[in-house]
């Protein structure tokens, strides 16, 4: 292998710099942190330029992993291209050869460490107590920031009309980052000076942050240094202080912290099952939370804590089956009010007047993933974060309307300034798939990329292995095959959002889940067609179905609290309720069945088609909703992180080592009938600040 330069502390070509230890990537339109793979990419073209890097070479050299092949090598060149606005027809930067491999073209200087004082990266003024640092992305970032903040920030909110609300969404297409540090930024909030407040949190222990960053200058002020997690900080409507959460190993606490000074006070106890925000309310003289529960007969509701006494006081009480109320927004004008009630994973959204909290209208028609929402400024629409369309982003919701996706792909939270600005979260995770053919053999990965692949499903001889993978955008269908190691995707409508991908019993077929249009439909893929087909006679809102010998399994009522578990006999003209219950989630073999209920984190298992008698098998972690697998006899599930196998009906419990253990989110593993094991592993998360200035008129 060629002995390689010392890495540079940073490097410029054309309009760009580049700084390897923060994998920041600064141009004309601003400034991104890399993921860990195309920096590795980019790294490895710079430290080599005008020298031909064979496929093999930068495959070795970037992904040290020889199964991976040309094709993931090629998206990841073309992904790298289109981060730098560069065309492989006309390359500015990346030269393909042919049958040869690439080379970096562009002129190239590099910016060792002791070669001189670096403009982008002078430290700014501090403040006199030395808690204020300045991050000085780029030059021309921090101009166009500042003058958009100037501008935003003269707006009245009174004068906007029906036409500014409704294209507060075209201020995402000029979206920055506005933080992008190497731990995850979390819950931010504006406060009404235009300042930005969140949460620095450490990936590996519960260390965090409680930071508050000027976009207009970058500077940071770390305001709370903690080992536990703060969390859902939310700046007083005067400026002076910011109420958080802290969440510790005992219970969630509730506290206020002073500017002035960073004075804490700790204001009293929130919900530890449940994380909710905060908000302030009637002029910053109370505070909305999520408290615990009153009685065993109710989940967590929102309280109200005055500030000046300390006096707590019921707001709402909702039953259990109801689930907890977490996050309550109040609208500028103070006159509504917008929450959501949690069941499980999913959340509804629910709109009522302030302070009277009359009769309340649905948002959503049913519990959807949500992560965040904010009302627009003049409280009429709201923006979710959530998985409420194709996938995760930012949408608009309106009263008796269906959600607009509006932009802001990866959004895990939001919050819009009284000008329109908009600032959240953006997720991006990469998820691969682990294969170990046997137990002992070693593990290798499969149908690799750089976005997120899940819920792996083994066909019934072993020879296939079908998976979900967003790398084309939205969540669509791959088919890989173990034998010839190829891997091939399926021909799917991009419209609809594709999962749970199940192979029939009967033949080579998949029965695949279907979102179409907030609604969830069945249907049939052999491997032998070309396209699908809906499954005949079964309902809308129908999905997570398998196919027996001689009857087909579903999960009914998408979208509700939970479904309930159907069977649809061969010939029969309707479906019938197996009698379990609310269901959360279920796997079927010819001889079994086993499911989940929404009370009890424990699994329970039948043989089937009698049912009974009915085997509890026990589980310490109420999480991990879907992470079983159910092969003949054999029962497989995660539990407190760990993987383990029972042999039905009465066998014990017992560890199976993995070197690669299934951490996704979701269905993420799968057994064959013939041992192989699937794992679907995280190997990054990244969450950085994102902020858009809505479009403006002139005054």
């Amino acid at each position: 292998m060629v002995e390689l330069p010392r890495p540079a502390t940073s490097y410029r070509f054309s309009d760009w710099c580049y700084e390897p230890a923060r994998r920041l990537l600064s141009g004309p339109g601003g400034a991104t942190r890399l993921k860990p793979l195309l920096d590795r990419l980019l790294r490895r073209f710079l430290d080599e330029p005008d020298a031909v890097l064979a496929r093999e070479r930068l495959i070795e050299d970037v992904w040290t992993r020889r199964e991976v092949n040309d094709e993931v090598l090629s998206r990841a060149i073309g992904e790298l291209r289109g981060v730098l606005g560069d065309d492989a027809r006309q390359p500015v930067f990346i030269e393909t050869l042919p049958k040869g491999g690439y080379r970096w073209v562009a002129p190239l200087t590099r910016i060792d460490a002791g070669a001189g004082r670096n403009p982008l990266h002078e430290p700014g003024p501090r403040a006199r107590s030395g808690q204020i640092r300045v991050h000085r992305v780029i030059a021309v970032l921090g101009g166009l920031v500042g003058v958009a903040v100037a501008i935003a920030w003269l707006i009245p909110r009174s004068d906007r009309s029906d036409r500014d609300r409704a294209s507060l969404a075209a201020g995402l297409l000029g979206a920055r980052p506005l933080a992008t540090d190497l731990r995850l930024e979390i819950d931010p909030r504006f406060d009404p000076h235009g300042r930005v407040v969140y949460v620095r949190a450490n990936q590996h222990d519960r260390s965090s942050e409680l930071v508050m960053i000027d976009p207009a200058s970058h500077a940071e002020r770390v305001i709370w240094q903690d080992a536990d997690a703060l969390r859902r900080p939310a700046p007083s409507p005067d400026g002076r202080e910011i109420a958080v959460t802290r969440r510790t190993a005992s219970g969630c606490e509730l506290w206020s912290i002073a500017l002035l000074d960073n004075h804490r006070t700790r204001l009293g106890d929130c919900a530890g099952s449940v994380v909710g925000a905060l908000e302030w309310v009637d002029g910053g003289t109370a505070l909305l939370y999520t408290g615990d529960a009153v009685d065993n007969a109710h989940a967590p509701g929102l309280r109200r804590l005055e500030r000046r006494s300390g006096a707590s006081t019921i707001v709402t009480n909702p039953a259990i089956s109801e689930g907890a109320h977490v996050d309550p927004r109040v609208s500028a004008d103070s006159r509504n009010l917008v929450y959501a009630s949690q069941p499980d994973d999913e959340r509804r959204l629910w709109w009522t007047d302030w302070p009277r909290l009359g009769q309340r209208e649905a948002l959503l028609k049913r519990p959807e993933p949500l992560y965040g929402h904010a009302f627009e400024p003049d409280g009429k629409a709201l923006w979710a974060a959530g998985d409420l369309t194709l996938y995760r982003a930012l949408h608009r919701l309106r009263r008796g309307a269906a959600p607009e996706l509006i932009g802001g792909r990866g959004a895990q939270s939001i919050d819009i300034a009284a000008n329109g600005a908009a600032v959240w979260s953006e997720a991006s995770y990469d998820a691969d798939i682990w294969l170990q053919r046997e137990a002992g053999s070693a593990w290798t990965t499969i149908a690799r990329s750089n976005r997120y692949e899940s819920q792996p499903e083994f066909s019934a001889d072993g020879r296939y292995l079908a998976l979900v993978s967003n790398r084309n955008g939205s969540e669509s269908i791959l088919v890989h095959d173990l034998d010839s190691g190829s891997t091939r995707p399926l021909a799917l409508d991009p419209a609809s959002r594709w999962v749970r991908p199940s192979w029939s019993a009967k033949d080579q077929s998949l029965i695949l889940t279907a979102y179409e249009d907030k609604r969830t439909r069945l249907y049939r893929y052999p491997l032998s067609a070309s396209h699908p087909t809906a499954l005949p006679g079964i309902e809308d809102g129908a999905f997570q179905g398998i196919e027996l010998a001689d009857s087909l399994l579903y999960l009914n009522g998408h979208g509700t609290d939970h479904g309930t578990l159907m069977q649809r006999r061969e010939g029969a003209s309707q479906s019938e309720n197996l009698g379990l219950g609310a269901v959360s989630a279920y796997r079927a073999s010819p001889g079994w069945i086993a499911w989940r209920t929404p009370a009890s984190p424990h699994l329970h298992a039948a043989p089937w088609p009698a049912l009974n008698p009915v085997r509890q098998v026990e589980r310490k972690d109420a999480g991990s909703l879907e992470t079983m697998a159910l092969t003949a006899n054999q029962l497989y599930y995660v539990d407190q992180g760990k993987l383990w196998i029972v042999h039905l009906p009465d066998g014990t419990p017992t560890e199976v080592t993995l070197e690669h253990p299934p951490n996704g989110s979701g269905p993420d593993f799968s057994v064959s009938p013939q041992g192989a094991i699937a794992s679907v592993t995280l190997t990054s998360v990244n969450m950085d600040l994102m902020i858009a200035f809505a479009p403006t008129r002139k005054p």
